[in-house]
């Protein structure tokens, strides 16, 4: 149930890097709950406020790139070296992985989600408070992607990916989320004890053999049939981050130790 919705059929980039005036937005503004602004690099950008949280998203790659619950530290990591450009993919936060993860010859690294500006089609206030923005990905080869976005108590993505084509298509998707920690020596990770995981840094198969993953090198490692959630469990902060999904069955841990 919600208690107001703005819905449209089409919507454009913003901001002063573009041919689009701020008030083409002004439709799906929420007074007190969620504004149009130009962000970083001149890009368009969604504010968002409830009574319990904060969050922004970007257009550019339908990129979440922070959400916090009133009086605490954000959730999202942000890298300080991020560009902000129509032609780069935003580092931090939320990047959307898809079609395909990782390299591919003449293609762009993690595919083409995080680089394209996405349509806003509705922003609507639910009944309990919280935010939800749905946003589209142009229509490219039949593959009709949404992304969902809720904020509130928690924050919320989904990805919906239809085939409106006579052909079948595969494709790989990731929700690649950089989250925000007070150390990395005193956080650790619980919920992937006696799961089987690819080591890409070692290139080995391996069993987890503990419910207290640390980090203290570079990490790159792929946990298969994975469906519980999984926390991060930071004592400097005073908090556990819980991750929960669904329509998935690998989780990955990811940290390159050292810049790159």
């Amino acid at each position: 149930m919600f208690l107001k919705a703005r819905t449209s059929t089409f919507l454009r980039s913003c901001g002063r890097k573009s041919n689009h005036r701020m008030s083409d937005f002004g439709q799906f503004e929420i007074p007190g709950h969620l504004t149009v602004a130009e962000g970083n690099g001149g890009l368009c950008k969604l504010v968002v406020t409830t009574a319990v949280s904060t969050a922004e998203i970007y257009l550019h790659g339908a990129h979440v790139t922070d959400f916090r619950k009133n009086g605490e530290p954000p959730l999202l990591f942000m890298s300080a070296s991020s560009h902000f450009a129509p032609d780069k993919a935003i580092r931090g936060g939320v990047p959307i992985i898809f079609p395909w993860f990782g390299a591919r010859e003449g293609h762009p690294s993690h595919g083409y989600a995080r680089t394209v500006t996405w349509d806003l089609k509705e922003t609507a206030l639910l009944s309990d408070g919280s935010v939800r923005v749905r946003l589209s990905m142009p229509a490219a080869d039949f593959r009709d992607v949404e992304y969902i976005v809720t904020i509130g108590e928690a924050l919320t993505m989904e990805l919906v990916v239809g085939n409106s084509g006579p052909v079948d298509f595969s494709f790989e998707s990731t929700l690649h989320t950089y989250l925000h920690i007070g150390s990395i020596d005193t956080a650790s990770i619980a919920g992937l004890d006696g799961i089987e995981f690819f080591d890409k840094v070692r290139n080995t198969l391996a069993v987890e053999d503990g419910d207290g993953i640390t980090i203290w090198e570079e990490t790159d490692r792929v946990y298969f049939d994975t469906t519980a959630a999984v926390e991060i469990i930071d004592p400097t902060l005073g908090r556990t981050i819980r991750v929960e999904k669904s329509g998935s069955a690998s989780t990955v841990i990811w940290n390159p130790w050292i810049s790159k």
